[in-house]
């Protein structure tokens, strides 16, 4: 293995680069998929619109994948479809120049893990909309000498967290905070540490917070992400589907998991919108539970959220089922309500009325059953290139908003958990549910358990 390596990197080196000239992370089918370069370019145009003055600085994620694909920081891939680790984009707000910077990839590391955009050629990298690509070590040659010729400029970052593809920035703000009291945590997150780096380098700069622009942009989904919502959604339900239809008694939490999976990644998703949660027996009361390692018994109540990420955009759904594919008595009474509930917040998720009215529809449900203790305001959050998205949900339904609709009626003492969950598109009209592809009525569910399972 050691030999074969370094033939191939002796061989790029020497010059032998044709079969290296490929983007490794960057998906030019994703960027087609969301409406080519010009979607982007767009984006690009439309924030330094809004900021006006100075420049915006945006950085790529620093680190590879571990054991996964790489899927690159969400602000910055909004803005420029690149999927490159260590990227920086800068954007003139005054004169609408982009530049696009990159570590420089020596011939054996770009034979080893691909190219980056900057060891593209200059046609490829205008083909994916950028016509200024240099190294980002020249950084500070031409920012320090434009902010030194005039003192006060703005320099517009994200004084923020980021997002991820699984949590919102206040959840990342959260648990930074818990790990900020760990003894040995001493380091900032990546975030903080290159926002301190630029002040440092550039005390002159007056920096301000981008965030919130950028959020208000994203919030909204137009063109061509209407479209990948819509496929992730059915791509993200059927997978469950096919998931719930395999399920049952004796089988292990993972395998409803694998099953899931196999679908969304064969069917054209590029990876998953978040851990898998399969709750079961003494897992069910844990709302975020990833670790599916337990075996389901028979009449198990069972939790199961699971989505997959299609193009950079993800879907949230969650299904309750009796593993035995009937539920009791009791569960039969709480799983209405909670559906009941849902129906009742989707019903107003249009233009002209707010979110807190639809919670207010959702709740008097759960009064009406006795548990108004249970709701905790609007039981949901905005979905799109992160499943817990920007923005908090609030104020008036607006159309192009994507929200995740999950009312929960839990007893601890009895390990029931109900969750019932849709992603939902903001029309004009009556909202669209994304993941209707897989039934949420209950004698439709009841049905689906166990359906492709060959009985012996």
């Amino acid at each position: 293995m050691k030999i074969l390596l370094r033939l191939a990197i002796l061989l790029c080196v020497l010059g032998f680069m044709s079969a290296c000239t490929f983007a490794q992370y960057t998906d030019r089918a994703a960027i087609d998929d969301l409406g080519g370069p010009k979607t982007f370019a767009d984006r690009r145009a439309a924030l330094a619109k809004e900021v006006k003055t100075g420049r915006v600085i945006l950085f790529a994620r620093m680190e590879e994948p571990e054991d996964s694909h790489y899927r690159e920081d969400n602000d910055f891939y909004y803005y420029t479809g690149i999927q490159d680790p260590g990227a920086i984009l800068v954007i003139n707000a005054e004169s609408g120049a982009t530049a696009l910077l990159e570590p420089a990839m020596p011939p054996g590391r770009v034979q080893f893990m691909g190219a980056n955009v900057l060891a593209l050629k200059p046609e490829q990298q205008k083909e994916l909309g950028f016509e200024r690509v240099i190294p980002v070590a020249d950084m500070d040659s031409f920012l320090g000498y434009a902010l030194q010729g005039a003192p006060g400029s703005d320099v517009w970052v994200r004084l923020g967290y980021a997002d991820q593809a699984t949590l919102a920035r206040t959840e990342i703000a959260g648990g930074t905070g818990l790990w900020n009291g760990h003894p040995y945590n001493t380091n900032p997150s990546s975030d903080m540490r290159q926002v301190r780096q630029l002040r440092d380098r550039y005390p002159m700069a007056n920096f301000r917070d981008v965030t919130q622009i950028i959020d208000r942009m994203r919030n909204i989904k137009t063109g061509k992400e209407l479209d990948v919502v819509r496929r992730n959604g059915k791509i993200s339900a059927e997978g469950d589907r096919e998931a719930i239809a395999h399920a049952h008694p004796g089988m292990y939490q993972y395998e409803i998991e694998a099953a899931a999976y196999f679908y969304f990644l064969s069917h054209g998703a590029q990876s998953v919108a978040y851990p898998a949660i399969v709750g079961s027996g003494n897992d069910i009361n844990t709302w975020h539970y990833f670790s599916n390692r337990h075996k389901i018994e028979a009449n198990e109540l069972v939790v199961f959220d699971f989505a997959a990420s299609l193009d950079h955009l993800t879907i949230d759904i969650t299904r309750t089922f009796n593993i035995s594919g009937k539920f009791t008595a009791e569960q039969a009474k709480w799983y209405a309500v909670d559906l009941e509930a849902q129906k009742a917040v989707i019903a107003l998720l249009k233009p002209g009325h707010t979110y807190e009215e639809a919670s207010d529809a959702g709740k008097a449900v759960f009064e009406k059953a006795g548990i108004g203790d249970q709701w905790f305001g609007f039981p949901g959050h905005f979905v799109g290139m992160a499943t817990h998205d920007v923005m908090e949900v609030a104020g008036p339904v607006k159309q192009g908003q994507i929200v995740a609709v999950e009312p929960i009626v839990e007893f601890v003492d009895k390990r029931m958990h109900f969750r019932v969950e849709d992603t939902v598109l903001v029309t004009n009209g009556e909202a669209a549910v994304l993941t209707a592809a897989i039934p949420k009525e209950m004698t439709e569910v009841e049905k689906l358990v166990g359906s492709a399972v060959v009985k012996k």
